[in-house]
């Protein structure tokens, strides 16, 4: 995000007077209304007194929008487009902080400090961003919050480093992605967090570093627990724990269920099944990711169903107790995929739903043409064996 000096100014204003960050909340709240009643940039109604900052105030009001779902202050956080997408949910920044306590914490490379308000909770913190304005966009987010043991300081992360004089320093980084299509590794990442590390020495007690969730494995430098997070089924952390702060050779948290699974990388590969057994099941990313699936589901009643890319399908004849380590699906029926349409045709189904890949440009037209818009049944999901679709139901136990 490039710094907008009006903005800058602005934000400036908001931090000295907690009347005009009040208004502006406000403001910025009718215009989320707005937005969500269709209107766009150029009919919003906007007070004339922002119309310096009017496309930066709607930017603010799409973002908090879009966090509806990540923090329980969305309607106070000040966030731009970027920040919105990749800030650490409340949740996750929670657990987080959860497991760290009593440390001095620097977030290198903060961006809106939601992480670092999260840590304030049990640590000493200090967040380090180099842009002035989403530095007191952080600022504005600890005002939200309350927090007043973050201290924010707007600089370049490599002479924070040369010039801090602090020790016992816990590294916390969360860096930029660089684009390209080059294997990831810590040189694709900004700030490289092996060179902050490095670089500060013996000053260094600690790290938590967060990585893109498939960055491979073999391509880390540094030694400590592999944790992998899913929120709501879908994976969202890759984090690098160093080894005084490790609790296990690799983690799988499932949120918001509060599920962790401790252990060693999978041995035991599933048998292969061609056919289903009573009970589809999709063990939660997290378990995938971090490659601890055998810890909950035993391979001796468990089969292989189907693996792509993206998921891993079991099956068995019995149900799955614990809930919240994967999805269950009880199987109805199969069929050839030229006859899933009769089959599902008996069901009447409201909804069908791929569970494998389908292009995303032909998604609409795939499951439009298995489905008739007055059918009132339940959601059926499809799963796919080679030449076979498989039609299920999810389980409600």
């Amino acid at each position: 995000m490039e710094t907008n000096d009006s903005a800058l100014l602005f934000t400036d204003q908001l931090l000295r007077d907690d009347r005009k960050l009040r208004d502006a909340n406000l403001e910025v709240n009718s215009l989320a209304e707005q937005i969500r009643n269709g209107y766009s940039i150029k009919n919003a109604q906007v007070d004339p007194m922002y119309s310096k900052v009017r496309e930066f105030l709607f930017s603010i009001a799409k973002s908090r929008i879009r966090v509806e779902d990540k923090f329980t202050l969305f309607d106070r956080v000040w966030l731009d487009e970027y920040s919105a997408s990749y800030s650490t949910p409340e949740i996750i920044g929670k657990y987080r902080a959860g497991r760290i306590s009593s440390r001095n914490i620097i977030d290198f490379g903060a961006g809106a400090c939601m992480q670092a308000i999260m840590f304030s909770e049990h640590n000493d913190v200090t967040a380090i961003e180099e842009n002035p304005l989403r530095a007191n966009l952080g600022r504005l987010n600890a005002k939200a919050y309350s927090c007043n043991d973050v201290e924010i300081i707007t600089g370049d992360v490599n002479t924070y480093i040369t010039n801090t004089g602090q020790v016992d320093i816990t590294v916390f980084a969360d860096p930029l992605r660089l684009s390209g299509r080059e294997e990831k590794t810590f040189e694709t990442l900004k700030p490289n967090p092996q060179r902050i590390i490095q670089e500060l020495g013996t000053k260094v007690s600690g790290y938590v570093i967060d990585l893109p969730p498939l960055f491979p494995e073999k391509n880390i430098p540094l030694a400590g627990e592999r944790e992998y997070v899913s929120l709501n089924g879908r994976i969202s952390r890759f984090s690098l724990y160093s080894e005084d702060l490790s609790k296990t050779e690799r983690s799988a948290v499932i949120l918001p269920g509060s599920r962790r699974i401790e252990g060693t990388r999978d041995k035991i590969e599933y048998a292969h099944s061609e056919k289903p057994g009573r009970f589809l099941v999709v063990p939660d990313p997290a378990l995938t990711y971090a490659e601890l699936v055998n810890a909950v589901f035993d391979p001796s009643v468990y089969s292989e169903f189907t693996k792509d890319n993206r998921r891993l399908v079991l099956t068995a004849d019995t149900m799955l107790r614990d809930t919240a380590t994967g999805e269950t699906f009880e199987v109805l029926g199969s069929s050839t995929e030229i006859n899933a349409k009769k089959e599902l045709e008996k069901l009447k189904p409201a909804k069908v739903i791929p569970r494998f890949s389908v292009n995303p440009e032909e998604y609409y037209e795939y499951t439009r043409s298995l489905s008739d818009p007055l059918w009132m049944g339940e959601s059926i999901y499809l799963f796919r064996s080679n030449d076979r679709i498989v039609l299920a139901k999810k389980s409600k136990n």
